[in-house]
């Protein structure tokens, strides 16, 4: 009679447990199949994007403002006019074009050679014109409604619609018909949410502001 028992008792339990086994079996292969994520796995993954959104935000705030140009032989011309500044520098910041004296919007940087004039920050080129006093001239859209503009340039090495890098040779210094002591010219002008800023207050200054 024992042995009898033990046996109505064991089988009925080996087969709940080969069923059991058998379907949790299925579900994993179907979440195999499927790709599913447990609750862990997907917190796990929520975590890493989180975190890889935080250093991507992180990156662009760091962000810096270089100058248009490395060469150390390049130096300025005509400064940023600015109302608050001293008559002195205000007249060093008259550009004369023929008998015409006018503010200057932006910085004249010249050299005695040739120099590179490079993006300042990463961004889109809007517009490339030719204009009859100051050349050639490139227009950047940048970040927090920033725009560039670049005059005075020849050997333009870009074109409507790039996207540039901050660091890229745009082009290379040229010539204008304004008033200069040399030949090779860059004239910056730079716009933040459309009001013109003195270009030499924003270098090395953190994007975001």
């Amino acid at each position: 009679m024992t042995k009898k028992r033990l046996k109505d008792w064991v089988i009925p339990t080996l087969a709940l447990f080969v069923a059991g086994g058998t379907l949790f079996l299925y579900y994993m292969i179907g979440c195999i199949l499927n790709d599913e994520l447990v609750p862990e796995d997907i917190m796990f993954v929520n975590i890493l994007k989180d975190n890889q959104e935080t250093i991507e935000v992180q990156k662009e705030v760091t962000s810096t403002i270089v100058k248009p140009f490395t060469d150390e032989s390049v130096s300025i011309s005509k400064y940023f006019y600015s109302k608050e500044d001293e008559e002195t520098r205000q007249q060093q910041s008259l550009i004369k074009y023929e008998s015409i004296y006018m503010p200057n919007t932006g910085i004249l940087y010249t050299s005695d050679k040739e120099f590179n004039v490079i993006a300042v920050l990463d961004g889109k080129v809007l517009s490339i014109k030719e204009d009859e006093i100051l050349g050639n001239i490139i227009e950047i859209e940048h970040s927090n409604n920033i725009v560039t503009i670049y005059q005075s340039v020849k050997n333009v090495n870009v074109k409507i619609g790039d996207k540039v890098k901050q660091g890229d040779i745009l082009a290379l210094s040229g010539p204008n018909k304004l008033e200069n002591e040399k030949d090779n010219c860059l004239h910056f002008e730079v716009y933040q949410e459309g009001n013109l800023i003195n270009p030499e207050s924003i270098y090395n200054l953190d994007i975001s502001k």
